[in-house]
């Protein structure tokens, strides 16, 4: 089989510690596209968080694309122009955002390359730092004029899984949620997933879907890597991303998993 895509995860995947590639991962990278071989950022992060990476992989203006905030907002490489974008009404999040608030949870909003934020704690200055993002004070939903592409809640896991609950049993057919780490829940328009992304990406351009790799580690990952023709989870994935893989790497995302994914599938 020769694979000609590549979608890789960013957190726990591919990035050392969250912050850079490395250079055996940036290394394998660069083999493989330099074998024709498409590498595609897939990614729950705002695009913000993602272009310092892509500069540094030389990717940037080449043809390709980056998928951001889990699917939805897809990007071209070859001048960063938005090519898919699915978002949802500030309105129907509103009840969302007071019952989170109840909860103790705090909640950030995302719109192509806005990010608003309800208060600038230090936890916020920490995640602006690492993501490069220059955030908005944005107190209500309903007091932004445009529409969210996604809206990423943090907090305690079992806080967490009582608004998950809550969101599925009364906005059930409006959004789709995931984790995408112990603290983060990720909240998207029905329909919006990094697998979904992965397919129409693949279909433009004409990949067929047994020829493309999936490689991630969290619940956000797993519709990807069930979509793909190989699917990956990391060493340090979750159990049940693990379980649904075809294959698991032997190295962890700090040992540069994604580097050994692309020696033994695409350069050997």
């Amino acid at each position: 089989m020769g694979y000609k895509m590549v979608f890789s995860d960013m957190d726990g995947t591919l990035l050392w510690k969250g912050v850079r590639v490395s250079v055996e991962n940036s290394a394998a990278i660069r083999k493989a596209v330099d074998k024709g071989v498409e590498f595609v950022i897939c990614t729950g992060r705002g695009v913000f968080g993602v272009e310092k990476h892509l500069q540094e992989l030389h990717l940037l203006g080449k043809k390709g694309y980056v998928i951001c905030q889990n699917g939805a907002a897809v990007y071209d490489l070859r001048d960063m122009h938005l090519v898919l974008k699915s978002s949802f009404s500030p309105s129907v999040v509103q009840p969302i955002a007071e019952r989170a608030r109840a909860l103790g949870l705090e909640l950030f909003y995302y719109d192509d390359r806005n990010f608003m934020i309800e208060k600038l704690t230090d936890e916020v200055k920490s995640y602006c730092w690492m993501m490069q993002a220059n955030p908005r004070i944005l107190q209500e939903p309903t007091d932004y004029a445009g529409e969210f592409t996604k809206c990423l809640i943090s907090g305690e896991r079992k806080n967490l899984s009582a608004l998950k609950r809550y969101v599925e049993k009364t906005a059930g057919n409006i959004f789709d949620l995931f984790y995408s780490s112990e603290t983060y829940l990720e909240l998207v328009k029905k329909g919006v997933s990094k697998g979904n992304a992965l397919a129409a990406t693949a279909q433009e351009a004409n990949v067929p879907l047994a020829e493309t790799i999936a490689i991630g580690d969290s619940d956000n990952d797993l519709s990807m890597i069930l979509q793909a023709g190989l699917g990956v989870a990391m060493k340090n994935g979750e159990a049940h991303v693990k379980a649904a893989a075809d294959y698991i790497t032997e190295r962890s995302c700090e040992e540069n998993g994604v580097a050994e994914v692309i020696e033994k599938f695409i350069l050997k």
